[in-house]
């Protein structure tokens, strides 16, 4: 149960992070488009000061904070890839690849137990088959008795012991199936708990500092044109 739920878990989570990862990616491009736009106010505003006596020397420096803040934008996509990569670690790796992994590998002992216990569950019914001399379920072995006679005590003797000693393997190797078992799943989910605490914590600190970086972009977008306003107020 707590497998499948980790499995759910992996899904929604790499689903979200998806997601957040395509609205990054669309607002980066708009931004883009925003900051460049500011490049168009710099030549505007430079080509503009060339007319002008009074009013020049006030729209090249406003045309110049615009050129300024327009180029700014290649470290910020640069920035906002770093904190992206962060989120794509947890997409591809952490997620996509560790969590899945421990619950196919779980699936798959589960799996080898299953056929182990009714292999050995076989075995057992044969050897009582055997010792009784009653058939239970249809068989190959009981149809073969009907064509060509009963065996011999001696040959029924050997299968039974035959039947015993894989008998006593296969209880070994059960019991030992078992225990390898219950300690993978113990390692299994001491490693992700460890792991869902690691992945809080970074992402925890991608996300603040994305925003971070945000607040910071925005501040820089309100200076830029406070600082024309003040050029605009000298002219």
């Amino acid at each position: 149960r707590r497998f499948t739920d980790l499995k759910h878990y992996s899904d929604e989570l790499q689903s979200v992070i998806s997601h957040l990862l395509r609205v990054r990616a669309r607002v980066a491009d708009r931004l883009y488009g925003v900051y460049k736009v500011h490049g168009n106010y710099g030549r505007v505003f430079s080509e503009w000061s060339a007319i002008e006596k009074e009013m020049g020397d006030g729209l090249q420096s406003a045309g110049h904070h615009m050129d300024v803040y327009a180029s700014s934008i290649d470290d910020i996509l640069e920035d906002e890839e770093h904190y992206a990569d962060q989120l794509k670690e947890y997409l591809f790796y952490a997620e996509a690849l560790r969590c899945r992994a421990v619950c196919r590998k779980h699936e798959l002992m589960q799996y080898d137990l299953e056929m182990a216990a009714q292999d050995l569950a076989s075995k057992k019914q044969q050897c009582e088959e055997l010792a009784t001399g009653t058939v239970r379920t249809f068989s190959l072995k009981g149809m073969t008795t009907k064509l060509f006679g009963q065996e011999t005590p001696e040959q029924r003797e050997a299968r039974i012991k035959v039947l015993e000693e894989q008998i006593n393997e296969g209880e070994q190797q059960l019991k030992s199936k078992n225990l390898e078992g219950r300690e993978f799943v113990k390692n299994a989910w001491a490693d992700i708990e460890r792991f869902k605490e690691q992945k809080n914590r970074d992402l925890k600190e991608a996300l603040i500092s994305y925003a971070v970086m945000q607040i910071s972009m925005c501040k820089k977008g309100i200076q830029v044109w406070t600082n024309a306003k003040e050029c605009f107020s000298k002219m």
